[in-house]
């Protein structure tokens, strides 16, 4: 195939992704079967990055195919990284049966401290905080309120989220 060809077809391959994206699950952007072995979602994963890298196609075709192909290779990278993990990929399939195609997209974007937590020190352990209740882990939360507090003992934003915290650690405040 000539490199023209060969260019065409990642270009109505993307365009194709691009289209249907919002109504496909991690399997099909994958190209696999919901019954695919770690192994087989690995392989596959690695044939689209290897043809659908952005830093492959360097400055090839205009700005809007630059930008689709993008975000078709963010999606393929969002599939692996879900499926390849055990517990994310049995809480997706559970998603996915409830007709959720995605994982929840915010999910994996790092929590922002609101502007009401002004020490350095305190925002970091409240951000850990976060992210350790968006993984479900209540005592891990509390503990890092805990340190941010240390910082910012009245911030009622910082005592809010210690509440919740402790609300998800069995049998009351740890």
């Amino acid at each position: 195939m000539t490199a023209e060809r060969m260019r065409a077809a990642i270009e109505q391959f993307v365009d194709r992704a691009y289209a249907a994206m919002d109504q496909t699950d991690y399997y099909r952007v994958l190209g696999m079967s919901s019954a695919a072995t770690e192994a087989e979602i690995r392989d596959a994963y690695y044939q689209l990055a290897a043809r659908l890298h952005p830093d492959i196609h360097g400055e090839e075709g205009d700005a809007a195919f630059r930008q689709r192909l993008t975000t078709v290779f963010s999606r393929v990278v969002e599939a692996y990284r879900v499926l390849s993990d055990p517990a994310r990929r049995s809480e997706y399939d559970r998603s996915l049966a409830a007709g959720s195609m995605r994982m929840a997209p915010g999910a994996k974007v790092k929590p922002r401290a609101p502007e009401g937590v002004t020490d350095a020190h305190a925002r970091k352990f409240y951000q850990l905080a976060q992210q350790a209740m968006d993984s479900g882990d209540g005592k891990a939360a509390v503990m890092n309120l805990h340190i941010a507090l240390s910082a910012e003992p009245d911030n009622p934003i910082l005592r809010a989220a210690l509440v919740r915290a402790e609300a998800m650690v069995p049998g009351g405040r740890r």
